[in-house]
Order: structure tokens, then C-alpha cells, then sequence
């Protein structure tokens, strides 16, 4: 495992969170499907990458966009999915929208089989679309149902902002917890495209 920071494995960060939920209300989960705010966690700045091998989570992230279409991870096999959760009201997630207009637009201007795809936390369809077109973000996203979305991503999708790569079969293979630079998500990306060319 590549690791930034001096974070502990995904997995057992995966397994801890999981454990974590549970039916009583009190699970992180549930207060994000709640919309209330006892449920925002702010991102670490925590970096996570997994070589092929150590990559045994599979994300089949499945929604429906801002355009009322639907949407599924699992369309998109063979393509790199970097998966983005994120709220008008969160001030890291503005500050990072404009590294991921950049990086999006560059690597589907460069051909490459990238795919970005949002997930909305806590803003009406209305607002979410209002802010995309505001910031000429290129990509979907999925619509906020109340956390069942993005509860989907499990103990990886728990901070806002979030971002998840995914390889070409859906597995997770990096991951940041908290605000994400340019350069540092178009390594991460590039770092799977490579895996997944020599695979």
C-alpha cells in the first residue's frame, strides 16, 4: 500500500468504520440520513493509495443524477471512477471544486477512460444544480436520498468532502479524506491508469 500522511490500511479503516454502523441512530450514517448537522464529519486531509493487489473493496455505487437520470458504477467498468461527495454549504468542497473541473476536463480532453461522478450531501436538486452551473463543473452527480447514496461508499464516504478512485473493475483503489489539490488527485488517478495499463 502506497500511503501519504502515516494513515493506517484502508482496510482496517474500512473495517472500523463499518463496525462502527449500527441500527440505533446513533451511527454516523444515520445522522447523515437524518439532515442534521450532528452528522458532518470534516476531512483529515487523509491520502490512501492500494496497489492492485491489496484492492479487495468494490464499490457498485448506484443513484440518480441532478437530471433525474440514472446512474450506476458498474456501467462504467474498464473506466477509472473517481467519485466525489460534496455540499454547496461546505466550504472545502467550494474550495476544491476548481481542482476538480481541472482534472475532470483534462483527462477527458486527453481521451483518457476517466469518469467523475458526484455525490450531493444536503442541498435540494435545485441548489446542487445551481451550484454546478455557477462553477461549469462538467460531470454528474447524484442526488442527495437522504444518505442512502453516499452511504453506499461505507466508511469511505464519511467525510465532507470526499474522494474515492476507483480502478477498472470497481475496486477502491486511493482514496482522500478532506479538501483535494490538482496535482495530488491527477497523481492518483494517473498512479491507477498506469496499474491498469501494465495489468
Amino acid at each position: 500500500m502506497r500511503v501519504r500522511h502515516g494513515i493506517p490500511a484502508l482496510g482496517m479503516a474500512l473495517a472500523l468504520a463499518l463496525a462502527g454502523c449500527s441500527d440505533d441512530g446513533t451511527s454516523i450514517n444515520a445522522q447523515m440520513r437524518q439532515g442534521d448537522e450532528k452528522g458532518y464529519v470534516a476531512g483529515d486531509g487523509t491520502i490512501q493509495q492500494l496497489t492492485p493487489d491489496q484492492r479487495d473493496t468494490v464499490i457498485e455505487l448506484t443513484g440518480t443524477t441532478l437530471d433525474d437520470e440514472p446512474w450506476a458504477a458498474t456501467d462504467h467498468r474498464g473506466e477509472v471512477v473517481v467519485i466525489n461527495v460534496w455540499g454547496s454549504w461546505c466550504g472545502p468542497c467550494v474550495a476544491e471544486t476548481p481542482a476538480l473541473v481541472e482534472v475532470s476536463t483534462a483527462f477527458a480532453e486527453a481521451g483518457e477512460p476517466v469518469r467523475f461522478i458526484g455525490i450531493n450531501s444536503r442541498d435540494t436538486v435545485a441548489n446542487a444544480l445551481a451550484f454546478q452551473r455557477a462553477h461549469d463543473i462538467p460531470y454528474d452527480s447524484l442526488q442527495d436520498d437522504g444518505g442512502r447514496t453516499r452511504a453506499q461508499l461505507g466508511g469511505l464516504g464519511i467525510a465532507t468532502p470526499s474522494t474515492v478512485v476507483l480502478d477498472g473493475q470497481g475496486r477502491v483503489a486511493a482514496r482522500v479524506s478532506g479538501e483535494v489539490d490538482a496535482a495530488t488527485l491527477r497523481g492518483l488517478v494517473e498512479d491507477v491508469l498506469a496499474d491498469e495499463a501494465a495489468g
